[in-house]
């Protein structure tokens, strides 16, 4: 089965980061910190769900630089060909092994549109895909480049602009959901530091019995902890960024906030 880019990616650290909650597991086996050994694959995760969603905001970022030289370039006088030679050599960041790629394609003979179409497909971002398309067909159909590319630059920069301007506004948003998420945190602790403790007490003095106690409650509002963090995670992603997945790394975030604090404090108050 073939995964999307970002996922592969995510897949491919998670392997790392398993080989450290395999080894630290080994150590904390039989231990009340086992729970502990699922960090590394968390904080390997998050860390490569945060650089991926970094490297595509710089790609998008540079694209419409990309696009408003080649523009001014075109609109020089220069063809397509000369242009990208002198792209190339410019500094677009992480967008510049993909220039160079193109450059060095029609330079052989590849039409630009075909060439630009193969290499920004490979990047995991509908805008490039979006861009290459519509500057593909409408190449095919002898259009204007200029007005192309002019076209194209104002619509990337008015993306990027509408993105920075969403992020800004759902902060709050986002700043709402970590409250509540701790918040819930707050009332699973006092139903069993507080309320747990006031039934058992009840229980023993109607019936005798304990059977109460014979329920695991730390574990069952552990994974509940987890459950919560796992589909808030991806909720808070799609409200920032428009992307579930790239929620991932809210969910690791609020795990590896969430799990020690849970840890530490059952073993402080209940005994």
């Amino acid at each position: 089965m073939k995964f999307s880019p970002r996922v592969e990616y995510l897949l491919d650290f998670a392997a790392k980061g398993a080989i450290g909650s395999l080894i630290l597991g080994i150590f904390l086996l039989k231990t009340s910190f086992f729970i502990f050994c699922i960090f590394p694959v968390l904080l390997a995760v998050g860390i490569a769900s945060i650089l991926y969603t970094k490297k595509i905001r710089s790609l998008e970022t540079n694209l419409f630089v990309f696009l408003d030289d080649l523009k001014d370039l075109l609109q020089g006088g220069m063809n397509i060909v000369t242009a990208m030679e002198i792209i190339s050599e410019h500094d677009y960041g992480a967008l510049n092994v993909y220039t160079k790629r193109i450059a060095a394609q029609i330079k052989i003979g590849v039409p630009f549109e075909v060439s630009l179409v193969e290499v920004f497909g490979e990047v995991d971002s509908v805008i490039f895909n979006k861009i290459a398309n519509v500057i593909s067909e409408t190449m095919k159909y002898g259009g204007n480049l200029i007005k192309i590319f002019t076209a194209v630059s104002n619509y990337v920069k008015l993306v990027d602009e509408m993105g920075e301007e969403r992020r800004s506004k759902t902060f709050s948003t986002i700043f709402s959901s970590y409250f509540m998420f701790f918040i819930f945190i707050a009332i699973i602790l006092t139903i069993q530091i507080v309320f747990l403790p006031m039934l058992q007490s009840n229980e023993i003095n109607s019936s005798g019995g304990g059977s109460i106690k014979e329920i695991n409650f730390n574990a069952y509002f552990l994974y509940l902890l987890i459950i919560q963090a796992g589909f808030a995670g991806p909720i808070i992603g799609k409200i920032s960024e428009g992307n579930a997945v790239a929620g991932i790394k809210h969910s690791i975030i609020l795990l590896v906030i969430s799990v020690p604090i849970y840890v530490i404090v059952t073993m402080v108050f209940i005994k």
